[in-house]
């Protein structure tokens, strides 16, 4: 036991260095963590429940899964949308009232497959023309 207090003794700066590096690399971790954490927020808009107690990040970030969520489905209805009236533009008297029903029930998967197949380039170029605009 005598001989551990006097190897500990003699080691002593060297254990510092040790916990010094330690505690440096904790710190970094720490700060690259928020850095992440901080991004994450920056692409969904987390509203402040209370302007008198701003939330903590930790707080925020419980947050994000709700936020995230909604901002999918605003994004969304918007694209919707946009095809929607695009279809409309080109003829103004269809009623676009059965679209809202889905897939017609005598249309098989595979027919639909095939139908979503045969839209992608349209449906990249109006993506691509919602993101130059």
């Amino acid at each position: 036991m005598l001989d551990l207090k006097i190897l500990m003794y003699r080691n002593t700066d060297e254990i510092g260095k040790l916990q010094k590096i330690m505690a440096d690399s904790d710190k970094e971790m720490l700060d690259e963590l928020k850095v992440a954490a901080q991004a994450v927020l920056d692409m969904v808009e987390i509203p402040e429940d209370n302007a008198e107690a701003p939330l903590s990040l930790a707080g925020k970030l419980q947050k994000v899964p709700q936020c995230f969520l909604q901002y999918v489905s605003v994004t969304t209805r918007q694209y919707v949308s946009h095809v929607l009236g695009l279809g409309k533009s080109y003829w103004p008297q269809t009623s676009l009232d059965p679209l809202g029903e889905g897939v017609k029930s005598d249309y098989s998967e595979e027919q639909f497959d095939q139908y979503l197949f045969e839209v992608s380039p349209i449906a990249d170029r109006i993506v691509d023309s919602l993101r130059n605009a």
